[in-house]
Order: structure tokens, then C-alpha cells, then sequence
């Protein structure tokens, strides 16, 4: 999982968008998709490693 966590960390180290855009869910899964063929499982992989980084979702964000 270390080695699924590194290339998020610097796709979202170089990353222009919000955490929690659309966009960027897209981009992390093409980028987990294109360095270690991670097809469906992309989408487990980033709720895990959001929730190891202390990330909220949008559905998580409190609304002021």
C-alpha cells in the first residue's frame, strides 16, 4: 500500500486542484491507473489514503 501512497502523495504535491474536486479524484486515479495498472481498486486505495493523510471528502466537509 506504501508504494500506492507515495505516487498520491506527489501527484497531490503537484496538483493545481482543490483535494477534494472532482478533478483531482480524476487525476489520482489516472495516475494510480498509469504507474501500477490499478483498475477498480483505484478508488479504494484513495479513500484509505485520504483517510491516512487526515483528508476530508466533500461529503465530510463541515458546512459553515
Amino acid at each position: 500500500m506504501d508504494k500506492y501512497f507515495e505516487t498520491l502523495d506527489l501527484a497531490a504535491f503537484r496538483m493545481q486542484h482543490m483535494m477534494d474536486s472532482p478533478k483531482a479524484k480524476r487525476l489520482f486515479k489516472h495516475v494510480l491507473d498509469t504507474e501500477h495498472d490499478a483498475g477498480p481498486e483505484a478508488d479504494y486505495i484513495i479513500r484509505m489514503w485520504r483517510e491516512a493523510r487526515g483528508i476530508n471528502s466533500p461529503s465530510e466537509c463541515p458546512t459553515p
